[in-house]
């Protein structure tokens, strides 16, 4: 009989089990990463729980700001990230006017954003609208 024809059981080398028990342990690692990251965050289930109005702060209003207004897309914001406003003017004498800083996302989607503003800031953002001007959302650090 061949060598190589015979079924008696062979030694499993050191290095393969050490390399296969590697293997495993990255697979779990991942599999326990990967579920703990589609559970959504506590604040963020309370938060949606909340209607609009009970989110809104003391003296505040939410604005909806149509995508429309705006002269440069919206960069990818979530709830509770903070955006400036520029509104800025084309055409023959062009110029560019800071109008609403640090205001807070309540919600968004593909045709408005809604932001949490105060009186100045929502009589700011309606007068430049009303004067022609463009809006262009700067998104704030999180720092």
């Amino acid at each position: 009989m061949l060598p190589a024809l015979t079924f008696t059981p062979r030694r499993i080398r050191p290095r393969r089990l050490l390399a296969g028990a590697i293997g495993f342990l990255l697979l779990a690692i991942s599999a326990v990463t990967a579920s703990l990251s589609s559970i959504p965050p506590a604040t963020d289930a309370a938060a949606a729980s909340k209607t609009l109005a009970q989110r809104l702060a003391g003296s505040t209003w939410a604005l909806a700001v149509p995508t429309a207004w705006l002269a440069a897309p919206l960069p990818e914001v979530r709830v509770g990230d903070s955006v400036d406003l520029m509104a800025v003017r084309t055409g023959d004498r062009p110029f560019a006017l800071a109008i609403a800083a640090d205001l807070r996302v309540m919600s968004v989607d593909e045709r408005s954003v809604v932001f949490e503003v105060d009186e100045e800031r929502a009589i700011a953002i309606a007068t430049g609208r009303a004067s022609g001007l463009l809006l262009v959302p700067l998104l704030r650090s999180a720092r």
